[in-house]
């Protein structure tokens, strides 16, 4: 297990999560260090949350998640957005 950052590895799972239909988010902000993949950012459902998870144990079952990511919350105001 590598104790130094590891950029190239984070960017390969940035793209996983960014790619993966049950996560979806390339916003998120991802770091890989002493063994830990360090995932931030706000996610739009506590399901693709929980993807995070699955994707990391699919692929980098080696790591340890710190999952910091948030739900959004979008607040029921009655306004519909019209595009």
């Amino acid at each position: 297990m590598s104790t130094e950052a590891d950029p190239f590895l984070a960017e390969h799972i940035h793209e996983a999560l960014a790619r993966d239909e049950r996560v979806n988010a390339p916003e998120l902000r991802v770091t890989v260090e002493h063994g830990f993949v360090h995932v931030d950012g706000v996610v739009a459902t506590e399901d693709r949350k929980r993807a995070i998870a699955e994707v990391i144990d699919e692929g980098w079952h080696e790591l340890t998640l710190d999952n910091r990511t948030t739900v959004a919350d979008f607040p029921p105001d009655g306004r519909i957005e019209v595009v």
